[in-house]
């Protein structure tokens, strides 16, 4: 007489080829979704790095005369005057919140206007109540005047795992001078 069924070894054997099938699929899924989640937040970067360097655009054509740096020269801030007898600065303030979280010292360019007759060019304060936040997740920007109406402009932005660098050329648009 012979039994029907299957032994304690042979379901044990099925149960483990199981287990490692449905491991192995789980972990298939969480790769994947893992990696959609970073192309999704590449992407997300991407657009917050278009987005201020737009930002950065349309703010220096506004101008109508560079005052800091001097033509030739680098600098991590960005001083012009506009045609509404404005100063115009454009600099960095560190993220602290940001910088803890992801482990990089990261910053935020503001923007600062004030009137011309407000503004000491041999002390500049700006205020950062007073001030606009351009762009977030920089982790390096410097202005280079290459000519009087131009200025090239280098950016890093930083996430927790990736760098984002761009660099454009920015051409002042408005003419004349401030009163």
């Amino acid at each position: 007489m012979q039994k029907k069924g299957f032994s304690a070894v042979e379901l044990l054997v099925a149960v483990g080829l199981a287990s490692l099938f449905t491991i192995f699929v789980f972990r298939l899924f969480t790769q994947s979704g893992s990696s959609q989640r970073k192309a999704t937040s590449d992407l997300n970067m991407q657009s917050k790095v278009l987005t201020s360097q737009n930002r950065i655009l349309k703010m220096i054509r506004e101008g109508t005369d560079f005052i800091i740096p001097a033509i030739g020269e680098e600098s991590p801030a960005l001083i012009f005057c506009d045609n509404e007898s404005n100063i115009n600065a454009l600099y960095q303030l560190e993220d602290k919140k940001l910088s803890e979280k992801t482990g990089k010292k990261l910053y935020k360019l503001m923007h600062y206007k004030v009137d011309v007759k407000s503004f000491n060019l041999g002390s500049p304060a700006f205020d950062p109540k007073k001030s606009k936040v351009l762009a977030e997740n920089v982790s390096d920007i410097t202005f280079l005047i290459s000519n009087a109406n131009t200025v090239n402009v280098t950016a890093c932005f930083s996430t927790e795992s990736r760098e984002f660098q761009t660099m454009f050329e920015v051409a002042l648009l408005n003419t004349g001078e401030t009163q």
